[in-house]
């Protein structure tokens, strides 16, 4: 059936296409991230900034699953088909499989930035198979663009999205600038601290683990937060920042006070900013945290497991990743303790999180943004 719907959305836009391209529209897809620091808000902010005339057609995860709604199966089918058939750019974050059936002009760009600024976790056709990966292989062929933040990631992405190295262009991703602007990330602590006051004094230490793909059906938190928060002491707070599939199911009402759910919280990014420790295990924001230079524990406690069962790695975890790997919450809280006695000198001479940031950011400058819509020629 989401096949068939991918066709009949084709059929509709090669019908649209008797229109003519617009200089100044775009088609954002924003499947994966539709908030305000995803990669696609951020570039369509910046072209803003530079021309209030452009007109965007947002399309977000909620819009492809209209059910029985009318109005929602007009707009996908008729209004987001019209929209992206008179589009000039097309900017996305996600696979959109309808292109696997579509031809686009060659006025048009199709760029495609993805969600994730480095790789632990195989992507694309690295970790996809069957009819999934034929369809995501042929959307691909579509692409004018494929923009990522090094050479390292080039090369990967690249490869997993079946797309030739004269059409991967290392620019920056937009998401990633804030994380270049320490003005920025100043005033953004203060807000945060203005709302969480029991953050005032204290050094916050995040846990936030990525979705395992087998637990659609029962998410579950690999880590007893309270006893974590207790064993720390007074100094810290704790944050939990969940994957929405497993935060729907995460019950807090028992959480000590010295424990903030911040699955809720819109901005990721403050969250990170605020920051002194970082625990995960497979996320990406590894590589965005990293920038900061402060600790990151990996608590990896199905390593064996996700390794062989899930979507695997592109390199030795143990080895790649710039930090500790525990797998037990014995582990874990030596670990802390470790991590807390070292001066950030030592823990770069342990973990090379130095050499880890240069070999997935080609650029440090915060002007991401400013490359796309040159390469683009939005920005002259």
């Amino acid at each position: 059936m989401k096949e068939l719907g991918y066709r009949v959305f084709a059929i509709l836009y090669r019908i649209f296409c008797l229109f003519p391209v617009s200089d100044k529209r775009a088609f954002l897809v924003m499947t994966h991230d539709s908030g305000p620091e995803g990669n696609i808000a951020v570039i369509r902010d910046y072209i803003i900034s530079l021309d209030k005339e452009f007109v965007f057609f947002e399309l977000k995860r909620s819009d492809t699953h209209f059910g029985k709604s009318l109005v929602k199966i007009w707009r996908f089918f008729v209004v987001a088909a019209y929209s992206l058939a008179r589009s000039k750019y097309v900017f996305l974050d996600n696979m959109f499989l309808p292109m696997a059936f579509l031809k686009f002009r060659k006025s048009v760009s199709v760029v495609q930035l993805w969600h994730g600024t480095g790789v632990i976790k195989k992507i694309g056709a690295d970790a996809n198979h069957g009819r999934l990966k034929e369809l995501e292989f042929l959307a691909n062929q579509n692409n004018t663009h494929l923009l990522v933040s090094s050479n390292t990631t080039k090369r990967i992405y690249g490869k997993s999205f079946s797309m030739p190295e004269d059409k991967v262009f290392v620019t920056g991703l937009p998401r990633t600038d804030v994380f270049f602007n320490s003005q920025y990330q100043y005033q953004r602590v203060r807000e945060l601290l203005k709302k969480y006051p029991i953050l005032k004094g204290k050094k916050l230490v995040l846990y936030a683990p990525t979705f395992r793909d087998s637990q659609v059906d029962e998410p579950k938190l690999g880590l007893n937060i309270n006893s974590l928060a207790k064993q720390l002491g007074e100094e810290y707070v704790v944050g939990l920042r969940l994957h929405p599939f497993v935060a729907k199911h995460y019950n807090d009402k028992e959480l000590p006070d010295n424990v903030i759910n911040f699955s809720g919280f819109r901005s990721l990014n403050t969250l990170l900013f605020a920051t002194a420790l970082l625990i995960t295990d497979y996320s990406s924001i590894t590589f965005e945290y990293a920038v900061l230079k402060r600790p990151i524990i990996f608590f990896a406690y199905d390593l064996n497991e996700f390794e062989k069962n899930s979507r695997g790695f592109y390199w030795n975890y143990k080895e790649y990743v710039p930090g500790p790997v525990v797998e037990n919450e014995e582990e874990l809280i030596e670990s802390v303790r470790k991590v807390k006695a070292m001066t950030e000198e030592e823990y770069e001479e342990r973990y090379g999180i130095k050499d880890f940031v240069n070999d997935t950011f080609a650029y440090n400058d915060g002007k991401s943004c400013q490359r796309i819509a040159r390469l683009l020629g939005i920005e002259k």
